[in-house]
């Protein structure tokens, strides 16, 4: 079962608001970009300690991320570009979420939350590495719905540095679930 934090968290809801978009003049790509600068703007309010505004932002984000997806496919409007710069900017969006709560404690979240970006950017890159390859490997327990999900709890509930922590084990343990899976299915 793949991504089933978005299909049983976030999809009820961005599925939603994207038929309500769908009756608006707001492309995708708009959503898109919407979606990174709510991001980004939980990333700062996480970095100056904001943690339950910035974790709640987060979730928005996340939901509006998924509804820019939704919004595509239901009004006929997907394309290699909007799919490339979601992409991209989830990326983006990542290391801002994770930057933040690093920055908002340096000497007690540094080093995990380093640790955590670098996971998280593993995890990514190796399914788009195998994608780039001709095979796909969404697989793993560590995906970024689940990632998300994690930080957002762990500002919330002000477990940030145990949060960078599962972010960085179940980032790693799903790189190295993507890179076997990946090898077996480009070995065929």
């Amino acid at each position: 079962m793949q991504y089933p934090v978005t299909r049983v968290l976030y999809r009820p809801v961005s599925t939603r608001v994207a038929v309500l978009l769908g009756r608006t003049s707001i492309t995708p790509t708009a959503v898109t970009w919407i979606s990174a600068v709510m991001a980004v703007g939980a990333a700062v309010l996480l970095g100056f300690g904001a943690y339950v505004a910035g974790g709640l932002l987060t979730l928005a984000a996340v939901i509006a991320d998924c509804a820019d997806g939704d919004l595509a496919r239901s009004t006929g409007r997907s394309s290699p570009g909007g799919a490339f710069l979601d992409s991209v900017l989830d990326r983006w969006t990542d290391a801002a979420l994770v930057l933040g709560l690093m920055y908002s404690d340096l000497e007690a979240y540094g080093t995990v939350g380093g640790l955590a970006l670098t996971a998280s950017l593993l995890t990514s890159y190796t399914r788009a590495r195998a994608q780039s390859l001709g095979v796909d490997c969404p697989e793993g327990v560590g995906g970024r719905d689940a990632r998300i999900l994690i930080l957002v709890v762990a500002a919330v509930t002000g477990f940030i540095w145990w949060g960078l922590a599962v972010v960085a084990v179940a980032g790693f343990v799903t790189s190295v679930q993507r890179g076997v899976l990946a090898s077996r299915r480009l070995a065929d």
